[in-house]
């Protein structure tokens, strides 16, 4: 799937237009449970000195603006034009996630500075105590989130690349604020028992683990959707199999005409002149073009197949 499910004559079918309804639906609440949680927080990041919690808040703000984006990606594609359009709306989809990235990698670098910083200036205490507050708020967030995209790609198996993002970002969200609420914990046992330097270290470790799992994540997502924003010629043996399936069905049609493929992502898409006799109805047409895309189905797991049935001009002038 490319963004969206579409009947053979390219409309959007009833469940792809219903899953983008859930998804706008979804990240509305996502925007409106993040917008409080970042505002919390950068205050608690401020008043605790925590680094790991300013860690957390840069990521907020970070994903405040991918979410925005893939709200206004969502309006776009539920316009009745995006509807039409034969090759759906995969490439709006996977820029959000190539935009999420790009904005990730600075903040990460941002992140270690300032753990470097912190290292030579250490500051005189912390107050892990108050950093928990905004952890435990971010699990029961992330907990409740993934909980619903998980729902949401339960009802829709063949979903869009946006709803599958969601559902993979929760899941490492909520192990994030996880491993960090177990960090501060500790940090907040040690700082109790007198150990205040070892208390300001351990944050220190935390802040700048958090920044490399978001550096690892972001370089993740910026390869894999820099790929899909790519659009590439068709492999040479993904072209033989088109030809094979052609060939296994010469004697229905009288020649072939233009063939057009590509390679975006890991969807192919093929689209392909037929020329046929006038005595050729349309129900022998169709068949022949289900029998085509059955066969090129079975090779390829992403396709967008188009046939484009001709009848060949012989007449004379």
């Amino acid at each position: 799937m490319n963004g969206t499910d579409r009947t053979t004559d390219g409309s959007m079918t009833a469940d792809a237009s219903q899953e983008y309804s859930d998804l706008k639906k979804y990240i509305f609440w996502v925007l409106a449970t993040l917008v409080p949680l970042t505002v919390i927080n950068i205050t608690i990041g401020v008043f605790s000195a925590s680094l790991a919690i300013f860690s957390i808040a840069l990521d907020c703000v970070a994903s405040l603006i991918l979410h925005s984006f893939n709200m206004v990606s969502v309006t776009v594609i539920q316009r009745r034009n995006s509807f039409n359009f034969p090759y759906g709306t995969g490439k709006l989809e996977n820029f959000s996630g190539f935009l999420y990235a790009m904005i990730v990698i600075p903040m990460a670098m941002i992140i270690v500075n300032s753990a470097l910083h912190r290292f030579l200036h250490p500051p005189a205490t912390i107050n892990l105590g108050l950093a928990q507050i905004t952890v435990l708020l971010g699990v029961a967030r992330s907990f409740f989130l993934l909980t619903w995209a998980k729902r949401l790609c339960s009802r829709y198996p063949d979903h869009s690349p946006m709803t599958h993002s969601y559902q993979v970002n929760l899941r490492l969200t909520l192990i994030n604020y996880l491993s960090v609420l177990a960090g501060l914990l500790c940090g907040l046992w040690l700082f109790s028992s007198g150990y205040v330097q070892a208390a300001v270290s351990l944050d220190l470790i935390i802040g700048v683990s958090a920044a490399l799992y978001m550096f690892y994540c972001a370089i993740g997502v910026l390869i894999s959707n820099f790929k899909s924003l790519i659009d590439l010629p068709l492999p040479e043996v993904d072209q033989y199999k088109i030809l094979k399936a052609l060939v296994a069905d010469f004697d229905t049609y009288e020649g072939i005409g233009n063939l057009y493929t590509q390679l975006s992502g890991s969807t192919r898409f093929v689209q392909m002149e037929i020329y046929f006799k006038g005595t050729t109805t349309v129900a022998e047409i169709e068949c022949l073009r289900g029998r085509l895309e059955e066969r090129l189905r079975e090779h390829f797991t992403k396709l967008v197949f188009h046939m484009i049935p001709l009848v060949r001009d012989d007449t004379p002038d």
